[in-house]
């Protein structure tokens, strides 16, 4: 009897990747993936029959997506009372797991790098189905994700744009930050393995990729070899048919002299580079434990934009640190105005059990985050219809994930009224914009 799973990833592209390979698992093992039936319903209504496992790959960074991992928790055990629920990521390794096993909820939850665990589980619910080896790293019968990672087939599912993990964990311990206790060190993927990879996904069609990793930047920094400005090069140097690479979050130390060489020198790299700052006030950058001051930023990021002048820089920003005074978040938000972000993401912080931030005194309420949260909000919408509004009257190239969408190099959504050719690049006219990306017309 054909037995049906289906995968909801909450939390950053990392996770994603882990999903992916987590699906290669089931599938190689007999089980069949059926798309996401747990999101919540269509606008028009439209209701997804239930499937048989629902695994729920989760996320901790904060109070708000726990709890959207408890409501997908809730949709798959509502979309079938009888299904297995199994869950896995970083709410999973947090002091959350406790909770989740005896929320009565759930019926497994497994370290996403352990799926021979949730395999053991299935196998006595659905019957002891035979657990392939051969999926794992180097044919050892404990299954190792990174392995699943590396040898993994995707087949068909390659899109326009593929995400490829090439870094996890982290030894930063920002002072409000959970995500080193629950990844982990730092575990970065082999140079040979990722052009392999890279090569597989362009011979299927992908004509952009996206590095990902939990603390991306310090790609290498545990096995001494290669660099991440080394591993920008290899990727160019051996990968001719990539149209474009991007890098995903970075911080603000890796951009290095050496960096900014590897970006000058690769026009396969796009003009986007995302530089989490979390505030633009000195004082709470050090509570923060962030390891640079709002000058230091400031100078990375002219260093950038003289190299890519057309780059979008964007951000992520937290409000309501602990010790944030009144005065701190004024200043964090003229920074924030100063550096012309394209986007910023903004977050109230959430005190993570565990952290040095959730003991420090002078903790901001709640009401006061949410008004800090939204100021900080109205001025990344200023900032964002600025960049927009800068890119009207440009040629762009797009990449269209639809016939009638894509985006720039520079990470802009882009429509057009008369459809293309989905996964192809095309020169547009900008011709206008509104609050959701620019508007265009192809360039014949």
């Amino acid at each position: 009897m054909a037995v049906t799973f289906s995968l909801h990833t909450l939390g950053c592209k990392v996770n994603q990747c882990d999903a992916d390979a987590l699906a290669a698992v089931l599938r190689e093992n007999g089980y069949i993936h059926a798309p996401d039936r747990i999101s919540p319903p269509t606008p028009q209504g439209g209701r997804r029959p239930p499937t048989d496992i629902y695994v729920i790959n989760t996320c901790t960074v904060t109070k708000t997506v726990d709890k959207k991992s408890l409501q997908a928790i809730r949709r798959a055990r509502r979309a079938n009372p009888d299904a297995f629920i199994a869950v896995c990521g970083c709410m999973a390794k947090n002091d959350g797991a406790v909770g989740l096993r005896k929320s009565g909820f759930v019926d497994c939850v497994f370290d996403t790098r352990r799926p021979q665990d949730l395999l053991a589980a299935l196998g006595e619910r659905f019957g002891n189905r035979r657990i392939k080896a051969n999926i794992g790293a180097d044919n050892k019968a404990e299954i190792d994700l990174d392995g699943i990672h590396r040898n993994y087939d995707r087949g068909n599912s390659a899109r326009t744009r593929a995400f490829l993990k090439v870094q996890d964990g982290c030894d930063r311990f920002c002072a409000y930050c959970i995500v080193p206790y629950v990844r982990g060190g730092l575990k970065s993927e082999p140079p040979k393995e990722i052009l392999r990879q890279i090569t597989a996904l362009t011979g299927q069609g992908a004509k952009e990729i996206v590095l990902t990793g939990i603390q991306l930047s310090s790609y290498g920094k545990d096995t001494g070899d290669v660099s991440l400005p080394e591993l920008i090069r290899a990727i160019a140097a051996h990968e001719p048919e990539l149209k474009r690479l991007r890098l995903s979050s970075l911080d603000p130390w890796a951009i290095n002299g050496d960096f900014l060489q590897a970006v000058a020198a690769t026009p396969v790299l796009c003009d986007h580079f995302h530089l989490s700052l979390q505030s633009g006030c000195d004082a709470t950058l050090a509570r923060m434990n962030r390891g640079y001051t709002a000058a230091d930023y400031a100078k990375t990021v002219d260093a950038l934009r003289k190299v890519r002048p057309q780059a979008a820089i964007t951000t992520d920003m937290i409000v309501g640190f602990p010790g944030e005074s009144g005065a701190d978040f004024a200043e964090s938000v003229s920074f924030a105005k100063t550096m012309g972000f394209a986007r910023i993401h903004v977050f109230p912080y959430s005190p993570r059990e565990g952290t040095k931030a959730a003991r420090m005194s002078g903790q901001v309420s709640p009401a006061e985050k949410d008004i800090r949260g939204k100021r900080m909000l109205a001025a990344a919408e200023e900032l964002k219809e600025r960049f927009l509004a800068a890119q009207v009257g440009a040629a762009r190239e797009v990449l269209f994930e639809t016939p009638r969408q894509g985006h720039t190099r520079n990470y802009c959504m882009v429509r057009i009224p008369v459809p293309t050719r989905p996964n192809t690049l095309a020169n547009v006219h900008i011709t206008g914009h509104d609050r959701d990306g620019l508007k265009g017309e192809l360039i014949c």
